[in-house]
């Protein structure tokens, strides 16, 4: 993607938001601030329309690699999980729904601008949607060209069946750019063949980052630091957090024991433990010559389990909810704790909580990682693949990236727009964290294909939930070894 792209859409969105914060500022302002506010929005509009018409000729520039190829008059056909509240395709009787709309928007400008139509095909369940297009490609019918599913339970299984085309055999695809997921690119390549993607064209890649979430009071009552500052400074650490929650912990109930009703510093599900290795800056594949083999039990890698698990294993400190019982989201919903991880998704569900909350990325090893590397949960419905029957990978191409282009242009700052309005955002410098969040979201082989429930075993391990990670990780290994070598051997 050009460099020109990347300005614009990075500028456009930068003034989506200083106009989202000029608003909620008007709203709380005297009457003599609005008027000056009132003259900074007016500018920010005269900015707002220049920028439009920037991304216009930006738009008319990239898209015109694609002026030579004529697809109008066909149909586009998309197979995707779909629901009311995880949907991937416009629903019209949520019309209104900022997200929703900026579906339909996408959809009828790639419409407008390729002269094609779209077929979606909706499935709720993504069990039977894997099985049928499983089923649907080995007997050789064309009848999708995309699929949009979740990576688990979803996309890993089609791959591992051997029923996903090679993405970087479809040449209009910028698989490594802003438009699709960068991480994926690297992480997802088995000897130059990628079976898998994801990115804005799923409107539920946008929710899936994991997150931690801070009550701004309890924050406050415990003299705790200006949590965004120690961001930006690079010194968000999991020894930051761990000095932060170490003597909080209260029994509340009075049972001399630790449950969902008392007091903690910190609360997670399971997730928080795939979200703290891949904060770490930590890949779960290696290759060694031409053969891949899985890393997760390496020097380095045992070191930061280890290291986690003496934090995060003590049940007097952090509640973790390991089988998504949906305890820690009550607790943190009630003020009973300090600090909640979640996605995006499911944060907008906290916008009715009574104290102010605020959202930081999960936190880094140590200071010398120089990014906020942020995993994204892999069961939400926003991996994207190819049948194998694709027979014209130009028309496949072209849809996949014009409607990418799009996505990015509609569909994100919509997704913006939703969170500094009051879904999640009670600040206007979460724009600044949700920068950070989005700017290296991070997908590793493991936690989508969780080959012999290796990732399970990860995860808890991380956790201190599984002690002996290293022996327990030989009994599986071998197996695990396989199915990877069976997964390269089917990409090819």
């Amino acid at each position: 993607m050009s460099e020109k792209l990347i300005s614009s859409l990075v500028k456009a969105t930068a003034v989506l938001l200083l106009s989202c914060i000029i608003f909620a500022t008007v709203s709380c302002a005297d009457n003599e601030a609005e008027m000056s506010i009132a003259e900074e929005n007016a500018a920010a509009d005269e900015e707002i329309t220049a920028d439009i018409t920037t991304a216009e000729t930006t738009t008319e520039d990239y898209l015109a690699k694609f002026n030579e190829v004529d697809v109008s008059g066909r149909t586009f056909r998309i197979i995707a999980q779909d629901t009311e509240e995880r949907n991937n395709f416009y629903h019209e009787d949520t019309a209104g729904d900022i997200i929703n709309d900026s579906i339909n928007d996408r959809d009828n400008k790639v419409r407008e601008e390729l002269g094609i139509e779209f077929e979606f095909i909706a499935y709720e369940d993504r069990e039977k949607l894997a099985t049928t297009v499983q089923k649907t490609i080995l007997a050789g019918d064309d009848a999708y060209d995309m699929i949009i599913t979740s990576l688990s339970a979803g996309i890993n299984k089609l791959a591992s069946a051997g029923v996903l085309f090679d993405l970087r055999q479809i040449p209009a695809l910028t698989l490594d750019s802003e438009l699709w997921n960068p991480s994926m690119y690297k992480n997802m390549e088995l000897n130059g063949r990628q079976l898998v993607t994801t990115g804005n064209v799923s409107a539920q890649y946008l929710l899936t980052p994991i997150v931690v979430l801070f009550n701004k009071r309890l924050a406050e009552d415990y003299g705790i630091e200006d949590l965004y500052q120690t961001v930006n400074e690079g010194k968000w650490t999991i020894e930051r957090m761990k000095n932060l929650i170490a003597d909080l912990s209260q029994d509340l109930d009075g049972n001399d024991k630790m449950d969902k009703n008392d007091f903690y510093g910190l609360t997670v599900d399971g997730t928080f433990g795939n979200a703290l290795y891949a904060a770490a800056g930590m890949n779960t594949i290696a290759k060694d010559g031409d053969a891949y083999f899985i890393s997760i039990d390496s020097k380095e890698s045992v070191d930061l389990i280890e290291r986690c698990a003496g934090i995060f294993g003590d049940r007097a400190v952090v509640f973790n909810d390991r089988h998504g019982s949906g305890a820690f989201e009550e607790i943190f919903r009630k003020g009973n704790a300090l600090f909640m991880d979640h996605t995006l998704l499911e944060t907008m569900r906290f916008r009715d909580m009574d104290d102010d909350f605020g959202i930081i990325p999960v936190p880094k090893a140590n200071e010398s990682i120089d990014k906020y590397y942020t995993a994204c949960n892999t069961w939400l419905p926003s991996g994207i693949a190819v049948p194998k029957t694709c027979t014209d990978v130009e028309f496949v191409g072209t849809v996949m990236e014009t409607m990418a282009y799009y996505s990015k242009e509609y569909m994100m700052p919509a997704c913006y727009e939703v969170t500094l309005k009051g879904k999640v955002s009670r600040d206007e410098v979460f724009s600044i964290m949700l920068d950070l969040i989005y700017e290296n979201t991070s997908y590793d082989f493991i936690t989508i294909f969780n080959f012999s429930e290796s990732a399970i075993l990860l995860r808890d391990a991380m956790l201190g939930e599984t002690l002996e990670f290293v022996s327990k990780y030989e009994k599986i290994k071998d197996r695990v070894q396989s199915q990877l070598n069976d997964l390269v051997a089917v990409a090819g």
